[in-house]
Protein backbone atom coordinates (compact mmCIF):
# COMPACT_ATOMS: atom_id res chain seq x y z
CA UNK A 1 0.00 0.00 0.00
CA UNK A 2 2.72 2.42 1.09
CA UNK A 3 4.42 1.59 -2.15
CA UNK A 4 1.34 2.76 -4.27
CA UNK A 5 0.89 5.70 -2.34
CA UNK A 6 4.32 6.87 -2.82
CA UNK A 7 4.18 5.77 -6.68
CA UNK A 8 0.58 8.45 -7.17
CA UNK A 9 3.26 11.43 -4.88
CA UNK A 10 5.67 10.55 -7.36
CA UNK A 11 3.88 10.76 -10.43
CA UNK A 12 1.93 14.11 -9.39
CA UNK A 13 4.98 16.01 -8.18
CA UNK A 14 6.51 15.05 -11.79
CA UNK A 15 3.38 16.65 -13.44
CA UNK A 16 3.77 20.32 -11.66
CA UNK A 17 4.70 23.45 -14.05
CA UNK A 18 7.34 24.82 -12.46
CA UNK A 19 8.53 26.90 -15.29
CA UNK A 20 7.62 30.69 -15.07
CA UNK A 21 6.08 32.36 -18.23
CA UNK A 22 8.65 34.51 -20.41
CA UNK A 23 6.44 37.98 -19.08
CA UNK A 24 6.74 36.60 -15.63
CA UNK A 25 11.04 36.20 -16.19
CA UNK A 26 11.24 39.17 -18.35
CA UNK A 27 9.14 41.59 -16.35
CA UNK A 28 10.54 45.22 -16.95
CA UNK A 29 11.07 47.70 -13.97
CA UNK A 30 8.62 50.25 -13.37
CA UNK A 31 7.86 52.73 -15.20
CA UNK A 32 8.56 56.18 -14.54
CA UNK A 33 7.62 58.06 -17.73
CA UNK A 34 5.32 57.44 -21.07
CA UNK A 35 5.47 59.51 -24.25
CA UNK A 36 2.41 61.73 -24.30
CA UNK A 37 3.57 63.14 -28.02
CA UNK A 38 6.64 63.18 -29.86
CA UNK A 39 7.51 66.54 -28.41
CA UNK A 40 6.77 65.28 -24.42
CA UNK A 41 7.13 62.87 -22.08
CA UNK A 42 4.97 62.32 -18.92
CA UNK A 43 5.94 61.14 -15.50
CA UNK A 44 4.07 58.10 -14.19
CA UNK A 45 6.23 57.40 -11.03
CA UNK A 46 4.54 58.16 -7.85
CA UNK A 47 7.00 59.54 -5.34
CA UNK A 48 7.47 58.01 -1.56
CA UNK A 49 8.53 60.70 0.83
CA UNK A 50 10.50 60.05 4.10
CA UNK A 51 10.27 62.35 7.08
CA UNK A 52 12.64 61.41 10.04
CA UNK A 53 14.42 62.68 13.05
CA UNK A 54 17.49 61.61 14.46
CA UNK A 55 17.46 58.79 11.32
CA UNK A 56 14.03 57.42 12.44
CA UNK A 57 11.14 57.41 9.45
CA UNK A 58 8.10 58.47 11.01
CA UNK A 59 4.63 56.81 9.74
CA UNK A 60 3.38 59.08 6.31
CA UNK A 61 -0.12 58.97 4.62
CA UNK A 62 -0.04 59.51 0.93
CA UNK A 63 -2.80 62.01 0.21
CA UNK A 64 -1.78 63.13 -3.64
CA UNK A 65 0.51 63.84 -6.60
CA UNK A 66 0.49 65.09 -10.24
CA UNK A 67 3.43 65.95 -12.44
CA UNK A 68 2.84 68.97 -14.86
CA UNK A 69 3.20 69.04 -18.88
CA UNK A 70 2.82 71.23 -21.64
CA UNK A 71 -1.10 70.56 -21.58
CA UNK A 72 -1.90 70.59 -17.21
CA UNK A 73 -0.45 72.32 -14.12
CA UNK A 74 -0.17 70.80 -11.27
CA UNK A 75 -2.31 72.59 -8.67
CA UNK A 76 -3.07 69.98 -5.95
CA UNK A 77 -5.57 70.35 -2.91
CA UNK A 78 -4.93 69.19 0.51
CA UNK A 79 -7.29 66.65 2.21
CA UNK A 80 -8.25 67.45 5.68
CA UNK A 81 -5.42 66.02 7.58
CA UNK A 82 -7.49 65.27 10.66
CA UNK A 83 -9.85 63.26 8.02
CA UNK A 84 -6.55 61.53 6.72
CA UNK A 85 -5.22 60.64 10.02
CA UNK A 86 -7.97 59.70 12.09
CA UNK A 87 -6.65 56.72 12.48
CA UNK A 88 -3.20 56.85 12.77
CA UNK A 89 -0.64 55.93 14.73
CA UNK A 90 1.10 59.57 16.41
CA UNK A 91 5.50 59.84 15.58
CA UNK A 92 6.57 60.31 18.95
CA UNK A 93 9.16 63.54 19.07
CA UNK A 94 10.54 65.87 21.58
CA UNK A 95 9.41 69.05 21.16
CA UNK A 96 11.11 71.60 19.66
CA UNK A 97 13.53 69.33 17.62
CA UNK A 98 13.88 69.11 13.70
CA UNK A 99 12.29 67.19 11.50
CA UNK A 100 14.26 65.59 7.77
CA UNK A 101 12.16 65.60 4.52
CA UNK A 102 13.68 63.15 1.52
CA UNK A 103 11.97 61.86 -1.54
CA UNK A 104 13.00 58.00 -1.78
CA UNK A 105 13.86 56.50 -5.27
CA UNK A 106 14.97 52.86 -6.46
CA UNK A 107 18.19 52.67 -7.13
CA UNK A 108 17.68 52.58 -11.04
CA UNK A 109 15.88 56.23 -10.12
CA UNK A 110 19.15 57.23 -8.04
CA UNK A 111 18.99 60.51 -11.07
CA UNK A 112 15.50 61.83 -10.29
CA UNK A 113 15.52 65.23 -8.72
CA UNK A 114 14.71 65.56 -4.94
CA UNK A 115 11.77 68.28 -4.52
CA UNK A 116 13.30 71.79 -4.97
CA UNK A 117 10.88 73.31 -1.98
CA UNK A 118 8.83 71.72 0.86
CA UNK A 119 5.58 73.47 2.30
CA UNK A 120 4.63 72.07 6.08
CA UNK A 121 1.44 72.84 7.64
CA UNK A 122 0.25 72.34 11.18
CA UNK A 123 -3.56 71.48 11.79
CA UNK A 124 -4.55 71.92 15.41
CA UNK A 125 -7.67 73.17 17.06
CA UNK A 126 -9.47 74.50 13.56
CA UNK A 127 -6.68 76.10 12.70
CA UNK A 128 -3.65 75.95 9.96
CA UNK A 129 -0.52 77.62 10.99
CA UNK A 130 2.61 77.08 7.62
CA UNK A 131 5.88 75.89 9.73
CA UNK A 132 9.49 77.88 8.63
CA UNK A 133 11.38 75.18 6.46
CA UNK A 134 14.94 75.64 5.55
CA UNK A 135 15.75 73.52 2.94
CA UNK A 136 14.52 69.64 3.96
CA UNK A 137 14.41 70.41 7.42
CA UNK A 138 11.38 71.98 9.60
CA UNK A 139 11.29 72.72 13.25
CA UNK A 140 8.97 70.67 15.47
CA UNK A 141 6.28 72.97 17.46
CA UNK A 142 7.58 73.78 21.14
CA UNK A 143 4.58 72.99 22.99
CA UNK A 144 3.49 69.61 23.65
CA UNK A 145 0.66 67.78 22.30
CA UNK A 146 -0.96 66.14 18.76
CA UNK A 147 -0.32 67.83 15.45
CA UNK A 148 -2.00 67.06 12.23
CA UNK A 149 0.93 68.05 9.75
CA UNK A 150 1.03 68.14 5.92
CA UNK A 151 3.56 68.04 3.48
CA UNK A 152 3.63 69.25 0.49
CA UNK A 153 6.86 68.06 -1.88
CA UNK A 154 7.24 70.96 -4.96
CA UNK A 155 9.58 69.89 -7.78
CA UNK A 156 9.97 73.31 -10.11
CA UNK A 157 13.10 72.72 -11.80
CA UNK A 158 13.38 70.31 -14.97
CA UNK A 159 10.83 68.07 -13.25
CA UNK A 160 7.72 70.06 -12.00
CA UNK A 161 5.52 68.89 -9.78
CA UNK A 162 3.75 67.89 -6.07
CA UNK A 163 3.09 65.63 -3.52
CA UNK A 164 1.19 65.75 -0.56
CA UNK A 165 1.80 63.35 2.96
CA UNK A 166 0.05 63.61 6.10
CA UNK A 167 1.60 62.62 9.44
CA UNK A 168 0.50 62.86 13.15
CA UNK A 169 2.85 64.03 15.44
CA UNK A 170 2.90 63.31 19.16
CA UNK A 171 5.24 66.09 20.86
CA UNK A 172 6.17 65.78 24.45
CA UNK A 173 9.61 64.88 26.70
CA UNK A 174 10.15 61.56 27.04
Amino acid sequence: MLFYVLLVALFLSGCVDDEKDEEEVAAPLPQTTEVVNEEETAITLKPDLLVSQNKVGFWMYYDNHCWETADKKCSLELTPAQEMLEHARANQVKPGGEINFYLLVSPELKDFPQPDAYEVLIHKNGETTAVEVNGDKAKVPTAEGRYFMTVKAIWSGDVKGEAIYAFLLSVKEK
